[in-house]
């Protein structure tokens, strides 16, 4: 697979992932993640592609913990 994604698009991703994180929406934050997951699939993941992955993980963790808990 070629690597085809600009630095342009990677800056764009990168900018909307902080803006996500920045508004605390752990559901925005996945939403950016998956987005941002699917062009890397057409176009090639970058050498930080692990950003996206933590993003998401601690989105998903923040939302687990907020969930009330069944005994």
């Amino acid at each position: 697979m070629c690597y085809t994604l600009t630095q342009k698009e990677y800056v764009r991703l990168k900018g909307r992932l902080t803006k996500a994180i920045n508004s605390k929406d752990e559901d925005k934050i996945i939403a950016e993640c998956d987005y941002a997951v699917g062009i890397f699939e057409k176009r090639g993941y970058p050498d930080d592609w692990a950003r996206w992955k933590r993003a998401k993980d601690d989105a998903l963790f923040s939302k687990q913990r907020k969930a009330p808990v069944k005994w």
